[in-house]
C-alpha cells in the first residue's frame, strides 16, 4: 500500500502544469473546469493532534464544492473543507478523519469569505471562524491521530468529482492550535511558530485548468 501511495504522488507529479515555490501575497488562484492546485508542507513526521488551517474564497457558484483537502494513504478526508449553498445560508461541512460535521453561515457570492478552523484531539473539538467570527463549536473525532505523509489539494475532493470553481487565496495551516485572538486578525503570515503551509512561502503545482493572477 505504501509503494502505492508513493507511485500517486508521483503520478500527480508528472502531470502537472506549472511547479514552483513563491511568496504569494496578493495573488490568487482562480480555478476553472476541473482545475486543482496540489501542496507541499512544511510538516514533520510526527501525527497531527492539534491543527490550525486558515484561507479565503470568492466564488458565486451554488453546486457542493471541494476548497481543502488533506489525504493520507489511510483516508480519502483525513482533513477536507467543503462547501454548498442553500439560499440563504452558505453550509461548510468540515471532516476530521472521514467524519464530516457542518456550520451554517449567511451566503454572500460578493465578496471574499475568510474561514479558519482548528482542531484539538485531546478534546475532540472542533471550532470554525467565518470573517473572523468564531460560531459555536463542534465536537469531532476525540482522541484521533491524523497522519503526517500526506497529499494537500486546493480545489478538489480527493479521489471524488468534486471541484471548486472561484477563487482562492491566503492558504495556510499550522500543526498546534491557533489562539482566537490571533484568528481575529487577518495578517495570519504574522502568528508564531509559522505555518507548515504558508500562502508567503507556497510550494505548488497547479493541475489542469488553473491560473495565478493578481487580486483584483
Amino acid at each position: 500500500m505504501e509503494v502505492v501511495w508513493i507511485c500517486l504522488l508521483l503520478i500527480v507529479a508528472s502531470v502537472s502544469q506549472t511547479s514552483a515555490r513563491e511568496d504569494l501575497r496578493n495573488m490568487a488562484f482562480i480555478f476553472g473546469e476541473k482545475g486543482y492546485v496540489t501542496v507541499e508542507s512544511d510538516q514533520a513526521g510526527e501525527p497531527l493532534e492539534n491543527v490550525t488551517i486558515c484561507l479565503r474564497h470568492f466564488s458565486d457558484l451554488m453546486a457542493h464544492q471541494a476548497l481543502f483537502s488533506y489525504a493520507t494513504k489511510d483516508q480519502s478526508k483525513d482533513m477536507a473543507i467543503h462547501m454548498e449553498t442553500t439560499d440563504p445560508y452558505r453550509w461548510y461541512n468540515v471532516y476530521i478523519g472521514g467524519v464530516d460535521v457542518s456550520f451554517r453561515t449567511p451566503y454572500s457570492y460578493m465578496s471574499w469569505q475568510s474561514i479558519c478552523i482548528h482542531w484539538a484531539s485531546e478534546t475532540g473539538a472542533l471550532a470554525f471562524w467565518w470573517d473572523q467570527k468564531p460560531l459555536s463549536r463542534k465536537m469531532v473525532r476525540k482522541g484521533y491521530s491524523i497522519r503526517a505523509h500526506n497529499l494537500i489539494e486546493l480545489g478538489r475532493a480527493h479521489k471524488e468529482n468534486i471541484f471548486f470553481g472561484g477563487e482562492i487565496q491566503d492558504v495556510y495551516m499550522w500543526n498546534y492550535t491557533v489562539e482566537a485572538r490571533d484568528l481575529r486578525y487577518t495578517e495570519w503570515h504574522n502568528i508564531y511558530p509559522p505555518a507548515v503551509v504558508n500562502w508567503r512561502d507556497l510550494e505548488y503545482e497547479i493541475q489542469g485548468n488553473v491560473a495565478l493572477d493578481s487580486i483584483l
